[in-house]
């Protein structure tokens, strides 16, 4: 223990406090971008193009990591991981603009994805919705079989009671569905899912709730779509349905995209993956291609790892400790872990006893950059959010 060292954070906003304590100037405050480590993954480079990204990023201070057999061209491809801090990454920038073999191009692409900001608003048929703090998406699911909640909001009273409970919260979206999704699951008819959800939108809608419809199918969204929903959750990522995608493009609604191995019935049983949280990145990534090519706005995105759906314990985990690398495609995240196995099986509770333990999970995945949390316990949730708020606002200059 030393009373003359001390472990600074890398946040730029405290390393910004530290200098002005110390009294440089003015200028030298852009140092605070040195102390932000930035780790970027480029895929399949030829062995000339990775061998000048990894000259120009040792002359910019920064470190390469290459495949073997690069040096001396051994390889067709090869992926390359660049380790440096903010203005390292600017030198190389500047220094491949003037490289052959396409590097300008490339360096271009680079600055773009270093300048990529998250989008703070969710453009939706009835309005914006900000990001200015997490927004949470209370959970109703019109099924008899849900994992959680199966059968409790089955009927008429049932179901209005829950939405009346979403609105008296404060909370402004509920997530509806017709369908449960739980592994092993089987599907239901298009027609079988309007009928349980109809009632149950037309009622948040007239209560002034902006309204989520969980599906899958086009004929279910468009339906719902047309009463006035706001939202269409698809656990594919418009995968499942070819006219989805158009649909919701028509329409002009916000889509959640998430991630699956498969159909509920299936995805337990596809759960390898050549690298997780990459081939996770890649079905997003198609998806809001998609998405986008179908004529859904970039700012109606919002993009779901999708935990529990084709994974084991430790692919959950695994996308709770890293979420905030999914930050860097620019769209809200969504998450839902409330209730679901990978909470159940740590504090071995049944799922209505895991309240607490969802609300913790749901805290580490706000303090890794999630922007929505879709949840069943909505008062705790609420309690989670002003703790949130006050963790991001708080300031070393007070």
């Amino acid at each position: 223990m030393s009373r003359f060292l001390q472990l600074i954070s890398s946040d730029a906003e405290r390393l910004k406090y530290e200098l002005k304590r110390i009294g440089v100037d003015g200028y030298a405050l852009k140092m605070a971008g040195k102390g932000k480590a930035l780790n970027i993954k480029v895929k399949d480079l030829t062995p000339a193009q990775a061998n000048i990204i990894k000259q120009e990023s040792l002359a910019a201070g920064m470190d390469a990591a290459v495949s073997r057999g690069t040096v001396g061209c051994d390889v067709s491809k090869t992926d390359i991981l660049l380790m440096g801090n903010t203005i390292q990454y600017q030198r190389l920038i500047d220094r491949l603009k003037v490289q052959p073999y396409s590097l300008r191009f490339f360096a271009e692409e680079l600055f773009n994805f270093l300048d990529k900001k998250k989008n703070k608003i969710l453009i939706t048929p009835s309005g914006e919705l900000l990001f200015d703090e997490p927004v949470i998406m209370g959970i109703l699911n019109v099924t008899p079989d849900s994992f959680s909640d199966g059968g409790d909001y089955f009927s008429d009273t049932d179901y209005k009671r829950r939405i009346d409970e979403v609105k008296d919260s404060g909370v402004k979206i509920v997530d509806i569905g017709g369908e449960s999704s739980r592994p092993g699951s089987h599907p239901v008819d298009a027609e079988t899912e309007k009928e349980r959800i109809a009632g149950a939108v037309e009622y948040a809608l007239n209560s002034g709730l902006k309204v989520s419809v969980d599906t899958y199918k086009s004929d279910v969204a468009e339906e719902m779509l047309k009463k006035g929903a706001d939202i269409i959750n698809d656990i594919s990522g418009f995968k499942f349905d070819s006219d989805m995608a158009k649909v919701c493009a028509d329409y002009g609604a916000a889509v959640c995209l998430m991630h699956t191995s498969d159909t509920p019935d299936k995805m337990q049983k596809k759960t390898d993956y050549a690298n997780f949280l990459e081939d996770v990145k890649a079905y997003l990534f198609d998806s809001a291609e998609k998405a986008l090519k179908a004529g859904v706005k970039e700012e109606s995105i919002i993009l779901d790892p999708g935990f529990g759906f084709g994974k084991k314990l430790n692919d959950n985990y695994l996308l709770l400790k890293y979420l905030d690398e999914f930050k860097s495609m620019g769209m809200p995240i969504l998450i839902g872990i409330s209730r679901k196995s990978m909470i159940n099986r740590i504090v071995g509770k049944q799922p209505g006893e895991t309240a607490l333990a969802s609300k913790i999970a749901e805290t580490i995945a706000l303090v890794q950059g999630a922007d929505i949390v879709r949840t069943h316990d909505i008062a705790e949730a609420r309690e989670m959010v002003k703790i949130i708020n006050e963790y991001r606002k708080a300031d070393p200059d007070g």
